[in-house]
């Protein structure tokens, strides 16, 4: 999923929950549940595109959904609360991000036998994420997410 769709999710997430620890754990799980249903993201043919553009696009839209999260459930939402939901619900893509930055290309898919610690723990994790996700082409992976995201929108109101 991009990052707006589980901004928004968490956004909710903060809105119902009173408790910050509640909250920001089941924007953490939501992110692997949504992560699960075939979708399109900036990650999708990431390998057919320069990392720096398809960084460019990752970053721009990350700070996009997080701006409008804040915008759509600020009244709603005490702000630590929403704040950490959405950096909850996020995290699992940062982490798997230096896999991406550092070590992965177009023709590198995993580390080789003489990779040091970093490289094998970064892979590990990215693994352990990508494992959850289901990969969707446009424009079916972008339908998924609409209608993912209005789902929990409507069930967290």
């Amino acid at each position: 999923m991009t990052a707006t769709a589980h901004a928004l999710v968490a956004g909710a997430i903060a809105s119902k929950f009173a408790d910050p620890l509640t909250a920001s754990g089941l924007s953490l799980i939501s992110h692997y549940i949504m992560d699960s249903i075939p979708h399109w993201d900036f990650g999708t043919n990431w390998r057919l595109r320069p990392k720096t553009v398809t960084g460019t696009l990752a970053i721009g839209e990350t700070l996009f959904g997080i701006a409008l999260a804040f915008w759509l459930f600020s009244k709603s939402a005490p702000a630590l609360t929403l704040a950490a939901c959405i950096f909850a619900s996020l995290l699992p893509d940062w982490i798997e991000t230096p896999w991406y930055i550092f070590f992965a290309s177009a023709k590198k898919k995993e580390p080789s036998g003489r990779a040091g610690f970093v490289e094998k723990l970064s892979y590990r994790i990215y693994k352990i994420q990508n494992d959850f996700h289901a990969k969707a082409q446009l424009p079916f992976g972008l339908i998924t997410q609409v209608v993912t995201v209005g789902f929990f929108l409507y069930l967290l109101k």
